[in-house]
């Protein structure tokens, strides 16, 4: 019995140490797969924001370069002098031609270039409105617009309803694009300016945002030149996640907290829908990058590397994430069996040990006189 339980004590001795050691084996594995991943995610999270700024960049270089087209301040002073030549009822005539009676249904007004009525707006619309709608089309952009220094929205590609209103009295002078065209006639130096991304009711309130750079001819502001950004070109930049995994995801979160593109993970949109609020998100939003464990939107446990970015004016706190579970099931994986076979292998050694151990005195009481 003696010798029974010695084996028994050897064999958990030697199981327990297999244990110990696999526990801490795996919490050092695990600690490993959890600044291996935070490493990652830095690296997408400045690839994300290196592309963001490139496509603000790009943004820049194609709505600065249309303001100062010759083509583009020749038709704002025209367009300015035609409206003011339809006195008081310019807006109420213009609205009337190009939304009401025009011949083609909401979201194909564009095609019609001009009306037939000899005027001087008519005249002047149909010679740009081929050149604003090519650059629309080429650019990606959702409308194009010519605004004068009074906030008369006085050209625009897709003739939705905010087409004539005035942007400092009419019904949008809160919109995002009233926004945009007061911070280009305030700072006409600026590269360009952007809103934030609102609801937008005469785009069927759909979230827009906008950017513009003022027009000037002889060191005059004479109007701003802006376009309207659609959701997709953001989205599809924040949602490149190759050789993030199956839960890697980037996106944006504004200033209230809502997100500002699209989630990888929901088949609704997320865009000025979904709030995030956790402590990633409250360190960028005070202007402190960082990486920690945080639970996101879904209620996940993710890593989340942060970092505040400038949108065009706009502060907006940029995140790469991953689930954390990700991270640790390839540990989990081989960490079980592994240890199983650390145990078995330390059980096996002590129990050898052990019988090379005893085998003298085994065979010294074997040859002792009167034992059998």
């Amino acid at each position: 019995m003696r010798r029974l339980a010695l084996w028994v004590a050897v064999i958990a001795v030697g199981l327990a140490a297999a244990v110990a050691g696999g526990i801490a084996a795996q919490r050092h594995l695990q600690q490993a797969a959890l600044t291996d991943a935070f490493a990652r995610l830095r690296l997408f999270h400045e690839l994300r924001r290196a592309a963001l700024e490139d496509y603000l960049k790009s943004m820049a270089s194609d709505v600065r370069a249309a303001s100062e087209n010759p083509r583009v301040v020749d038709t704002a002073e025209k367009l300015n002098f035609a409206w003011s030549t339809m006195g008081p009822e310019a807006r109420k005539v213009l609205s009337r031609q190009y939304i009401a009676e025009n011949p083609y249904p909401a979201g194909e007004r564009y095609k019609l270039d001009a009306v037939d009525d000899n005027s001087y707006y008519a005249r002047d619309h149909r010679a740009f409105h081929d050149w604003a709608t090519r650059f629309r089309e080429h650019f990606g952009y959702y409308d194009v617009f010519l605004i004068s220094p009074a906030g008369d929205i006085l050209y625009s590609v897709a003739k939705e309803i905010d087409f004539a209103t005035n942007l400092k009295t009419g019904p949008y002078r809160k919109s995002p694009l009233a926004e945009a065209f007061r911070r280009a006639m305030a700072k006409p130096e600026e590269v360009l300016t952007v809103s934030d991304f609102a609801r937008y009711p005469p785009s069927n309130d759909d979230p827009a945002a906008f950017a513009g750079h003022a027009i000037e001819k002889d060191g005059k502001v004479i109007g701003v030149f802006a376009v309207q950004i659609p959701a997709e070109p953001l989205n599809d930049l924040m949602r490149f996640t190759a050789g993030m995994g199956a839960t890697g995801e980037t996106y944006l979160v504004g200033a209230d907290g809502l997100m500002r593109s699209q989630s990888r993970f929901s088949d609704t949109p997320t865009l000025l829908a979904t709030k995030v609020d956790n402590q990633a998100v409250q360190d960028g939003k005070s202007g402190k990058s960082g990486a920690r464990i945080v639970a996101d939107y879904r209620g996940i446990l993710v890593l989340s590397v942060y970092a505040p970015v400038d949108f065009g004016g706009q502060p907006y706190v940029l995140l790469a994430e991953i689930d954390e579970a990700e991270v640790l099931s390839e540990v989990r994986d081989w960490i079980v069996p592994a240890a199983a076979v650390l145990s078995g292998l330390a059980a096996g050694l002590l129990a050898l040990l052990l019988y090379r151990l005893m085998r003298p005195a085994r065979r010294k009481a074997a040859l002792e006189p009167g034992l059998s």
